[in-house]
């Protein structure tokens, strides 16, 4: 089975910051705001009223889950 390496969402409390978009890194256990994102050699799925804690305390329902390109 394919393993999440990066979970992203957008965080409507941030959108003032200019940088809305979060960025967990499952691999490193890290979490950054942006406001883009570049990604190469990658699936992503959606995952539906799935989100992770994290996720659900900035009000995401949906979450894009990013896995390596074998």
């Amino acid at each position: 089975m394919d393993k999440v390496v990066m979970r992203l969402w957008y965080c409507k409390a941030d959108k003032h910051t200019g940088k809305p978009i979060i960025v967990q890194d499952v691999e490193k256990g890290t979490i950054r705001k942006t406001n883009k994102i570049n990604l190469k050699n990658v699936n992503i799925r959606m995952s539906f009223n799935n989100a992770v804690s994290k996720a659900k305390s900035s009000g995401a329902t949906t979450i894009l889950e990013v896995y390596k390109n074998d």
